[in-house]
């Protein structure tokens, strides 16, 4: 049989679609989540690693930090990371910018940064022209920087950003002074204040922020369903063993965050338990604010429409499956 040169057209291009979404799956059978930093929001990951709750569901997991969200998701994006730890505010930049990623479960749904000065640091006047650190450009401490700025009197035009990694990095470059001022979340934020630095803004409040959250790109998440929904169990099933055990959970933290005393490490614990959502679901209202206020953060926002950023999907399989009433009863959380 005959085939025309359109339809030969429609079957390489089929070919080339089919062999992008195989080739963005594991090539080892490991799946590979990255992480923006190492922080307390990571716990459910590494408590689920621990405890064998990704094996359960079949995966290998590796972790990968990528020292930044928006570092992170391009990989994802590349199929050289399965899914990314990150906040929204990372998303809604890389869609602006050509991606298709979608958060699908979130691990904290506020705002969880304080904002330090370096010793000497304790006022807007001296900040000013001075150098401010985030992780990213585009990430969620880029736009908690400039929450800060504003609250401060001054913007992100007055001051130097500099993209200089994760959460602890920051925090020892504003110890040493490299830094004038950066965001810190726990437990970095809770060591900054035994250390006597200057709080200059607390942005710690009950702001609705999707600040953590599981996120894939759409097309892999299409074509790996089963993989990703495993992926979702298990890792909401480390949130409640992680409330359910608190011991447990400061022994992973500890082993994490060697030379943190226990102090701090119990601040970051309770901070955890403070804003973990039960349900695992991407506040809506969350959303709503990111994307009413990203643009005068600085950050372009393409739609305005939730749906370009989250999806409810696997979640809603989950309830449906009874999944969360099972582990509110295996671990006696409520």
């Amino acid at each position: 049989m005959k085939i025309g040169a359109g339809t030969r057209t429609l079957l390489m291009f089929a070919c080339v679609v089919l062999a992008g979404i195989v080739g963005s799956a594991p090539a080892t059978g490991a799946f590979r989540v990255g992480i923006a930093a190492p922080t307390v929001n990571m716990l459910p990951l590494w408590i689920g690693q621990r405890s064998g709750l990704f094996k359960a569901h079949g995966l290998e997991v590796a972790i990968v930090n990528t020292d930044g969200g928006s570092r992170g998701l391009k990989e994802v994006g590349s199929g050289r990371l399965q899914a990314m730890i990150v906040g929204l505010s990372a998303v809604v930049d890389a869609n602006a910018k050509g991606g298709d990623y979608r958060a699908i479960a979130s691990a904290a749904n506020t705002m969880s940064f304080r904002f330090f000065g370096a010793k000497g640091i304790a006022s807007a006047k001296l900040l000013k022209g001075k150098k401010v650190g985030i992780s990213a450009f585009g990430s969620e401490s880029d736009s908690a920087a400039v929450m800060a700025l504003k609250q401060l009197g001054l913007d992100r035009r007055e001051v130097q950003f500099v993209e200089a990694g994760g959460t602890l990095r920051r925090l020892n470059a504003l110890k040493s002074g490299a830094f004038a001022a950066t965001p810190l979340n726990e437990p970095a934020d809770s060591a900054a204040g035994r250390d006597a630095l200057p709080l200059l803004v607390d942005l710690k409040a009950n702001l609705p922020w999707i600040f953590t959250a599981i996120v894939m790109d759409r097309l892999y998440l299409a074509a790996h369903n089963p993989e990703a929904k495993g992926f979702v169990r298990a890792y909401i099933e480390g949130i409640y063993l992680a409330l359910s055990d608190p011991v447990r959970a400061k022994a992973v933290l500890a082993s994490e965050f060697k030379g943190f005393p226990p102090a701090v490490l119990q601040a970051a614990y309770e901070d955890f338990k403070a804003r973990v959502p039960r349900d695992a679901e991407p506040s809506r209202e969350g959303a709503t604010t990111m994307l009413r206020e990203l643009p005068s953060l600085g950050s372009p926002v393409k739609s305005t429409n939730i749906a370009d950023y989250i999806d409810s999907t696997l979640l809603e399989d989950l309830r449906r499956e009874g999944f969360f009433d099972a582990m509110k009863k295996k671990y006696r959380v409520n």
